[in-house]
């Protein structure tokens, strides 16, 4: 079987790797495509690195045009000499989403693996893509329902971190927090500051003693510096590890938030972007009130949110101070990570997903 895929993202990578594996167990296979270190290591021929192009917001987009054109037209053409079994699209909808209509209207099968929020931007952007996408592989169930209402053949797999954190962590009150600011130079640059400043007036209190700041090998090392060089805080190569000890953690919107609920801890959740991103933002999505994966897939917000001007060193200090001692807001955000356990399905999402996209090639 011959794919070509597209994964332009960090997550997005790891989780196509996951599935490359298990497609890799099953037949014989060959991808390339649009991918990073994960999808490397994984077996696939990555033509094009995801690190010259993960790049999110709008306003951060639109300055990069260019090079997005540049990769449009060299993927579009390494389709057509490929000529894949499957066009495999993760994620990354900006991108992705134009390219599985190019692709379909050239009689290419494409499957769309990590489903976009189409649910909260609206019902124009599922138009585009129905007609355009042969399948679509789902992580949360409610999302299938979505699809089908709207005439999109859907299959929920599951999510992959219900593999690979089978049980919650011990957590207490330890005074250790975690410090999760992203894994893309755009969200570590907005939050790397107002965390560590944060962090600094917990520990003036004398409500933490020490921190781990979660770094991504994606992000230049500068830009956790604010964090970095403050007392007793460590760098941690992976959420796991920053979160190891951990009483409570503050959070970057995102995968971050699931993996956060998967393993127990409680936290909150942060996100600032450009204010012109922020206000396109706020135009296009609909219907939806809170924008932690953790508090959409739990059905409320069990997870305190704090976004843009809220995103303060104050602020945070004084959201994770509640996390930091007994009482109802630790005791709600516990039951959180249990509602999100739950929503994430059982094991063996990647081999599900694996199994759904053979046959839909054999279709």
């Amino acid at each position: 079987m011959r794919v070509v895929i597209s994964a332009g993202d960090p997550s997005g990578d790891v989780r196509a790797a996951e599935l490359v594996t298990e497609l890799s167990r099953r037949v014989d296979i060959s991808v390339s495509g649009l991918g990073g270190p994960h999808l490397r290591e994984s077996g696939v021929s990555v033509l094009f690195d995801l690190e010259e192009y993960s790049v999110m917001g709008f306003a951060e987009v639109l300055t990069s045009l260019g090079r997005f054109r540049r990769l449009r037209n060299m993927i579009r053409r390494h389709i057509e000499e490929a000529a894949p079994d499957i066009v495999l699209l993760v994620d990354y909808p900006g991108f992705n989403i134009p390219l599985a209509r190019w692709a379909s209207s050239r009689g290419f099968r494409v499957v769309y693996y990590i489903s976009p929020q189409l649910w909260a931007w609206g019902r124009g952007r599922v138009r585009k893509i129905r007609g355009s996408v042969d399948l679509m592989i789902t992580l949360f169930e409610f999302e299938v329902d979505f699809y089908r209402e709207h005439g999109v053949r859907a299959f929920f797999a599951g999510h992959p971190l219900a593999d690979s954190i089978p049980e919650p962590m011990e957590t207490g009150l330890t005074g250790r927090i975690a410090l999760l600011p992203g894994s893309r130079r755009q969200e570590v640059s907005m939050l790397a500051g107002p965390m560590a400043d944060a962090y600094g007036l917990l520990r003036e209190g004398g409500l933490v003693g020490s921190a781990a700041v979660a770094v991504s090998g994606s992000v230049p090392n500068e830009l956790y510096d604010p964090i970095l060089r403050m007392e007793g805080v460590s760098a941690a190569g992976s959420v796991r590890e920053a979160l190891t000890g951990a009483a409570a953690a503050v959070v970057c919107s995102g995968t971050a938030t699931l993996e956060t609920a998967m393993w127990g801890i409680p936290f909150i959740v942060t996100y600032r972007t450009s204010r012109l991103t922020w206000s396109i933002a706020r135009l296009l999505v609909r219907g939806v009130r809170n924008i932690g994966m953790a508090n959409l897939v739990a059905g409320e917000e069990y997870f305190p949110e704090l976004l843009q001007n809220r995103v303060t060193p104050e602020g945070i200090a004084e959201c994770i101070s509640s996390m930091l001692r007994v009482g109802p807001e630790r005791n709600r955000a516990l039951e959180g990570t249990t509602r999100v356990r739950e929503a994430l399905g059982e094991p063996g999402s990647s081999a599900r997903a694996a199994e759904a996209l053979i046959r839909s090639a054999g279709e």
